[in-house]
């Protein structure tokens, strides 16, 4: 029997995604949420801003996540990762200030990020621009 080695050999070629980055700003929105999470008694009375917590470390989260699963949008979701992380220090006290850390690095990453998939393909341009085009 013949045996298929899928997957072994692999070229190397970028990250479709910029992982660093959205697995942390995944674990700032859990951060953020764990505070919340505490005071979930406490969380729907007026006046309180536990609620902020929920919400912001919710959108965290979901920028993560949404990020993982669409990568064209990484670098608007670094922006809004980075405001919802300095504003979760209203609502969750910044996920522990860990939280808004991880943030704000996560979405700078998301943000410097820069997908190069068609390496080949800018080389082969440059090499025809080189050769003489015949007008007819």
């Amino acid at each position: 029997m013949e045996e298929r080695k899928t997957g072994t050999h692999r070229r190397k070629k970028e990250s479709i995604r910029p992982k660093a980055g959205l697995i942390l700003l995944m674990f700032a929105g859990l951060l953020t949420l764990y505070v919340p999470a505490q005071l979930y008694w406490l969380a729907f009375v007026p006046g309180n801003f536990a609620f902020t917590g929920i919400l912001f470390g919710g959108l965290l989260l979901a920028c993560g996540v949404i990020g993982w699963l669409m990568p064209r949008y990484v670098r608007l979701l670094g922006v809004f990762g980075i405001l919802l992380s300095i504003l979760s220090l209203i609502g969750a006290l910044g996920g522990l200030l860990i939280g808004m850390i991880a943030g704000i690095t996560g979405g700078s990453l998301c943000i410097a990020w820069e997908s190069n998939p068609e390496v080949g393909k800018n080389e082969s341009l440059e090499d025809l621009s080189e050769e003489p085009i015949a007008a007819v």
